[in-house]
């Protein structure tokens, strides 16, 4: 498998003179021909990753004057480091030290300094966003993705929530709605916006960082807050929602060997950005554990920290393309090596477990049907593969689509099979979504699918195996854990579909009804 062998560092070859080499003074200019010294490789040192930006929400505590921080979603905790007066914000929320607070902030996991220190990483606090008293807060139940920024006071009393570019004014005389013109709040770099009314009236919003105190709530707000409309001047406190998108990365990931189907390598980033790698069978396996973190859509940094139990410290930067992660390089201990071949894993829609599943047959009983598109557009469909689009970077320009539905993995919830009307006489584009709870996540990619698509009764991988005739033959489309092929030349070719369902799509052809995309 690419990985095992990428993993050793390049170290120094020492080379061991023989006994019977002749040794020579600095000043001879004796040459030794029977030994040659091969001068060693250069060693490139790389500083780990800085990924600033990052939120994390949970609660605040003190043990042996030092802070340690326990996320929403992971019940271990973790030492902060930091250069902010926490201490000091946190002696103002509550004077007991043996009480926990609520926290919001930004910052990131770091590998401790000294290889020597006894926990595998910290966290490290950038800037303090928000902290509450745990009796006077909603903590982890409070929603946090209902705005991009909010702001408040009491002298006299105001709020404003800004979400999805719209901005809400609240005052005692009345509630005012604004759209948000000339900025939006993408980070904790931004400084200022301005906002209309419909019916022209504007108003100015300036953020500057501060400490920002509502004792009666016991309330720390990172940011100083001053508003300027028709309706007059405020100034408050006020702090950010969470501004990070990184959770698109969040799960299962594998990166196949063909060679050697027994070093595939299963990866797990988890939501509570916990990750897990797992490299071989049951006999053979490699475990490493970590954590992952991001900042740009394209990026995310894998932290490994233990191996079967034992610390380390290395680190594999992934560029994301499409559904897949990949890099060429390592750095272990602050030694960037380039590995023998390009590393890339593949998101799955599980985790799949070396040398199982695909002999696993889930029994389900079928009920023979024609099934068609429908006369009008599937909304759901549609944003699905806007969304596909966009993810790819690739303008769909005038394409158009047509869909139906049906449970292909025997979940009890119906996936989307989609033909694009990129068709020709070897047929059309073929796009499959599966269902899931928060929607439709693209699936599989099939080129020059002809229509009708039989349904067989056999499956791969939990999922229904597929029927398409080609040249008067038939093939068989068969999942392989991540998709079903992308290309129709790699399906299996077989005599006549006799294990069919009796479940046809697009029963009656190529689709003569066809819907924009945007």
């Amino acid at each position: 498998m690419r990985f095992s062998s990428s993993f050793l560092l390049i170290t120094p070859l020492i080379l061991v003179l023989s006994a019977c080499s002749s040794t020579t003074s600095p000043n001879s200019t004796t040459q030794i021909k029977e030994n040659v010294i091969t001068p060693a490789p250069e060693v490139e040192h790389k500083a780990y990753s800085n990924i600033l930006d990052g939120n994390f929400r949970g609660q605040l505590s003190y043990k042996n004057n030092k802070p340690y921080f326990q996320s929403c979603n992971d019940p271990q905790q973790y030492q902060i480091i930091t250069d902010t007066a926490l201490n000091s914000v946190y002696e103002k929320i509550d004077d007991n030290e043996d009480d926990p607070v609520y926290i919001e902030f930004t910052g990131q996991i770091v590998f401790p300094k000294s290889k020597k220190s006894k926990p595998s990483v910290l966290v490290s606090l950038d800037r303090l966003d928000h902290m509450a008293s745990t009796k006077t807060s909603l903590q982890c139940a409070k929603a946090t993705d209902t705005f991009s920024f909010k702001a408040k006071g009491n002298d006299p009393y105001w709020r404003i929530n800004i979400h999805d570019n719209k901005l809400f004014l609240a005052t005692k005389a009345s509630n005012q709605s604004y759209a948000v013109t000339k900025s939006t709040i993408e980070s904790t770099r931004q400084r200022e916006l301005t906002a209309i009314k419909s019916d022209g009236q504007t108003l100015s919003l300036k953020i500057q960082p501060g400490d920002c105190y509502v004792p009666e709530n016991k309330e720390y707000w990172g940011y100083i807050t001053v508003v300027e409309s028709v309706h007059g001047k405020f100034s408050g406190c006020g702090e950010l929602g969470q501004l990070t998108s990184d959770q698109s990365f969040a799960g299962e990931y594998l990166s196949q060997s063909i060679q050697q189907p027994e070093q595939d390598v299963n990866l797990s980033l988890n939501a509570n950005h916990t990750l897990e790698y797992q490299q071989g069978n049951q006999l053979t396996k490699t475990v490493k554990t970590g954590f992952w973190k991001s900042n740009t859509p394209d990026t995310v940094v894998a932290m490994f920290t233990k191996q079967d139990g034992k610390k380390i410290q290395q680190e594999i930067v992934f560029k994301r393309k499409g559904l897949s992660l990949s890099s060429h390089e390592i750095n272990k201990d602050n030694i960037l090596t380039t590995l023998d071949e390009t590393l890339t894993f593949d998101k799955m829609n599980g985790k799949q477990v070396s040398g199982e599943g695909d002999n696993i047959q889930i029994k389900r009983q079928f009920t023979a049907q024609f099934i068609n598109p429908t006369n009008s557009i599937d909304l759901d469909v549609q944003k699905a593969v806007r969304n596909y689009f966009k993810i790819h970077r690739t303008d769909p320009k005038n394409t158009r689509f047509n869909s139906v539905r049906f449970d292909l993995n025997g979940n009890g919830k119906d996936e989307a099979i989609v033909l694009l009307d990129w068709c020709s006489s070897n047929g059309c584009e073929m796009l499959v979504f599966e269902s899931k709870d928060k929607g439709l996540i693209f699936s599989s990619r099939v080129s020059r699918v002809q229509a009708p698509i039989l349904v067989a009764e056999t499956q791969h991988f939990s999922w229904q195996d597929l029927f398409v005739a080609k040249d008067n033959n038939w093939l068989q489309l068969d999942f392989d854990g991540l998709s079903y092929p992308l290309k129709i030349s790699a399906a299996k070719s077989i005599e006549r579909p006799t294990e069919s369902s009796g479940v046809v799509l697009f029963s009656e052809g190529r689709p003569t009804t066809w819907f924009s995309i945007k």
